[in-house]
C-alpha cells in the first residue's frame, strides 16, 4: 500500500522583539522603559531619538515628537506577540495623565525577510490573530534593505525609522 503524502510542517525560527515608544517627554519614557525591561527582558538595542510631528494613528491620536524603538534580548515565538500587545496595553494605562498615556507603544517583531508590528483596528491589509488583536506587515527585505510596503503608515517611511528596523535585522540574523 502507497504511502499517504503529508505535508511537511516546521516551526519558524523566533523572532526579534521591538517596541516603538512614542513620547513627548524623557521622564515617562524611562520610566516605561524599565516598566518594559520589567516585562520582557533587558533590552539590548534602542534608537537614537527620531523627531516626528505626526499624529499617531494607534487611538489616542495625540501628536507625539519623539520615537525611540527598543529591541529586547530575549527572543519571541511568533505567536507571542498578542501576549505582547495585551501586556504593553497595559503598561500604558498604567502610565497615564488625563485618560491618554505618556508613553503610546506600539510592539511587534522583526525576522530575517519581514517586520511586522500589531494594531488594534481592522484593516483591509491586517491579518487578524485574536483578542482583538491585528497583525500589519511593515517592510519586506530587498537589495539588502528593508522596503516599507504600499499601506506601511507614513510615519514607518522615514529614512532614520528603516535604517533603525535595518540594525534591528542585521542583530538578529547575527544571532541566529
Amino acid at each position: 500500500m502507497a504511502e499517504k503524502w503529508k505535508p511537511i510542517l516546521s516551526e519558524p525560527r523566533a523572532a526579534r522583539l521591538y517596541i516603538a515608544c512614542f513620547f513627548d517627554d524623557a521622564e515617562p519614557y524611562l520610566s516605561m522603559k524599565k516598566s518594559l525591561e520589567s516585562a520582557f527582558g533587558k533590552s539590548d538595542y534602542e534608537s537614537q531619538s527620531i523627531d516626528t510631528d505626526l499624529l499617531m494613528p494607534l487611538y489616542t491620536n495625540i501628536a507625539r515628537r519623539v520615537l525611540r524603538i527598543l529591541s529586547f534580548r530575549r527572543q519571541v515565538g511568533r505567536e507571542e506577540i498578542v501576549d505582547v500587545r495585551k501586556r504593553t496595553l497595559g503598561l500604558e494605562a498604567g502610565l497615564q495623565q488625563v485618560g491618554r498615556p505618556l508613553v503610546e507603544l506600539d510592539p511587534g517583531y522583526v525576522t530575517e525577510f519581514t517586520v511586522v508590528r500589531t494594531s488594534l483596528k481592522d484593516d483591509f491589509h491586517h491579518i487578524y490573530f485574536y483578542s482583538g488583536i491585528f497583525g500589519e506587515s511593515l517592510y519586506y527585505f530587498e537589495n539588502a534593505s528593508f522596503r516599507p510596503f504600499l499601506q506601511t503608515p507614513e510615519f514607518y517611511r522615514s529614512e532614520a525609522v528603516i535604517a533603525a528596523f535595518n540594525d534591528l535585522r542585521l542583530i538578529h540574523v547575527t544571532e541566529q
